[in-house]
């Protein structure tokens, strides 16, 4: 979680968890959609839970039932791993069009591995950080033989090896397990680094949200996205969101007519404080490209909260995000927002702060939402209604063999 590193994740003592058993193996896979079809239910939930010093991936269903505790993880006894998993681990939250899991090891480790969703075999392993710490962030399948790394780092010294520059979305040959080449994000603030994010397919387009950090971390620039052609591995267009810093993935609603982004603002070191200012949840009609900005919530005033860069979709007027512990608030706490009328509901709150993350919802595909609870190693659960009511679940315990708790969720 080095992204996070400023906002002080990744200094929470490890859990008392059990020594790490065999693979508790694969699932029984059926047919998935193409990375692009946005109707297709997800088989599974890969969930990647950690104490950021160990990391185990449970898959479980939909609905929270687990399928394999240990599916891959990083003590486990030959895990089939040429290059073992560390603590600072992610899934991709777009479901690999390929079938396959991907795990992307991020800083201090820059590697990305392919398994086989029926087996827990692992396919291949390739490192990503071509002489520098390159943090991968996220990952898509862009078609049958091709996939998008986002590296989140930006080398000092570049030059010394091929395609070292960083701050870019590398492309990959994924039939040879192969970097095949790079594509440089824009930034045109030179005390700033792009900091490639999070993506998203919309309307046949990658568009990845950009950090914009400074390489200490001491300044951040206003939010903005990148849209990739897949056709010709360009840049088409960019966009600024004018006076939020700190942007998440852009999700987008089920009909693809519509989408969001959440903002947190910088986090004030000194004072451990967010600027609710810089703080918000942002709406865009996307049936034209660039996105039309539509409205804003004034959440981050409104709530006098940091919020979470990251939010779901839960049907087309309903939203499932988060905001940050802090500001005189006690922990985190998840809420679901009325997109056409701008009602804040909550649905949960923690008793700590940085405890809530990870979330996925199915909209069409049982309308469950999923949350990651570290607090009490729970995934939180809701129905969504069709009347937009998040509608309280059982909790779902997912591994009970090593005990790491939910930290992120991807789509399988």
């Amino acid at each position: 979680m080095v992204k996070h590193s400023f906002f002080a994740l990744v200094f929470l003592a490890a859990c008392n968890v059990s020594p790490a058993p065999q693979s508790t193996g694969g699932i029984s896979v059926g047919d998935a959609g193409t990375p692009d079809a946005g109707s297709s239910c997800e088989r599974a939930v890969a969930v990647v839970t950690s104490d950021y010093k160990s990391t185990n991936i449970v898959v479980s269903s939909l609905d929270g039932v687990t399928q394999s505790q240990s599916f891959v993880s990083s003590g486990a006894a030959k895990p089939g791993l040429a290059l073992a998993l560390s603590g600072d681990v992610d899934v991709p939250a777009t479901a690999p069009g390929s079938k396959r899991v991907v795990i992307l090891d991020r800083y201090g480790t820059n590697v990305i591995t392919w398994m086989d969703l029926g087996t827990a075999r692992v396919l291949a392993q390739l490192p990503v950080g071509t002489g520098f710490q390159s943090n991968p962030h996220d990952y898509l399948d862009v078609d049958a033989r091709r996939a998008y790394v986002s590296r989140y780092g930006t080398n000092p010294s570049p030059g010394a090896l091929p395609l070292d520059q960083g701050g870019d979305l590398l492309i990959l040959d994924t039939e040879k397990y192969a970097i095949t080449g790079r594509i440089p994000m824009p930034e045109d603030d030179p005390g700033l680094q792009a900091c490639p994010d999070a993506m998203t397919w919309l309307r046949g387009q990658v568009v990845v949200s950009l950090g914009r950090w400074a390489a200490d971390f001491s300044r951040t620039g206003d939010g903005r996205f990148a849209a990739i052609s897949p056709a010709t591995n360009r840049v088409v267009w960019t966009l600024d969101i004018l006076g939020l810093q700190a942007c998440g993935r852009l999700a987008v609603s089920p009909s693809g007519d519509f989408a969001a982004v959440a903002c947190s603002s910088k986090l004030d070191m000194s004072t451990q404080k967010f600027d609710p200012k810089g703080s918000d949840i942002v709406l865009y009609d996307t049936t034209v490209l660039p996105p039309k900005e539509i409205r804003r919530f004034d959440l981050g005033k409104r709530l006098d909260v940091g919020l979470q860069p990251s939010l779901t979709f839960a049907s087309e007027d309903r939203i499932l995000a988060l905001s940050y512990g802090g500001n005189g608030k006690v922990g985190d706490a998840a809420f679901a927002l009325n997109t056409t009328n701008g009602e804040v509901t909550p649905l949960a709150e923690a008793p700590k702060a940085y405890v809530l993350g990870g979330m996925h919802c199915a909209p069409g595909c049982g309308d469950v939402c999923l949350l990651g609870d570290a607090q009490r190693n729970r995934l939180r659960r809701w129905h969504v209604s069709a009347e937009g009511r998040f509608e309280p679940l059982d909790d779902a315990v997912l591994d009970t063999l090593i005990g790491l708790p939910p930290r992120s969720i991807g789509g399988l």
